[in-house]
């Protein structure tokens, strides 16, 4: 974490942006590469070692450290992927993949999802995007069918009274989805804190929607809110590529 707050920081002394929520945006987006490259990193490191040693036991490997980490690092990595619980984890989350490859894909297309649509798509749409099997309409499990469905339904309620509905309302998200679970709202992934919203939409006799909640608080304006969202998107693409 230390050498991403740096390198961040380095980059941000050689940019700079005319809009503060263009600058949250772009730490969301430097947060979500760079744990996912940190992650293709340590597999790579994991599958090197299996070759090298033509091994894949965790426990011969410790002996020959990586060049670029450090050997107590290193030993430390080798005791977590030789525990019974992550080699257990490990084996479920492969026939996972194997009998369902579409929605370990997690994805419907590389072209853009907002130049189709000709506009900015709605949380809902990008969830149904992300979260249905490609070329169906049918979602990946049945968790994602029911908090859609319940959230789609709760929306034409409370907005019946015609006015046009908001991209997305946070409030009636979480009464679909359920309780956060440490901060994170389901849909939202980890790659966003939502407790700072939350806390401002916390309150059931406000009328605001998520979008109007928070303003002014660093990551919980409009344009930050649209931002995450467009940010999802464009994570979806670089998948892809």
């Amino acid at each position: 974490m230390e050498v991403q707050e740096l390198l961040y920081q380095m980059f941000m002394s050689n940019h700079r942006f005319t809009r503060r929520s263009d600058e949250v945006r772009s730490r969301s987006v430097w947060t979500m590469t760079a744990r996912s490259n940190f992650k293709h990193l340590l597999y790579n490191a994991r599958k090197n070692a299996e070759k090298v040693f033509q091994s894949a036991d965790p426990t011969l490997w410790r002996e020959q450290a990586l060049s670029w980490m450090r050997r107590d690092y290193w030993e430390t990595l080798c005791n977590i992927w030789s525990a019974e619980r992550w080699q257990q984890t490990s084996t479920i989350l492969k026939v996972n993949r194997a009998a369902n490859p579409e929605a370990n894909m997690h994805t419907s297309g590389s072209v853009s999802f907002e130049k189709e649509l000709k506009r900015l798509p709605t949380f809902q749409e990008v969830f149904d995007r992300t979260h249905k099997k490609k070329g169906t309409d049918q979602y990946i499990r049945d968790r994602a069918r029911e908090v859609a469905e319940s959230y789609s339904q709760q929306m034409t309620e409370k907005h019946a009274g015609g006015d046009e509905q908001p991209q997305l309302d946070l409030e009636v998200w979480v009464a679909a989805s359920g309780a956060p679970k440490k901060g994170h709202v389901y849909g939202f992934g980890h790659s966003i804190d939502m407790s700072r919203v939350l806390s401002g939409a916390s309150s059931s006799a406000s009328q605001t929607n998520a979008f109007n909640v928070g303003v002014g608080t660093p990551g919980t304006s409009p344009s930050d809110m649209m931002g995450f969202i467009a940010d999802t998107i464009s994570g979806l693409e670089s998948c892809l590529a």
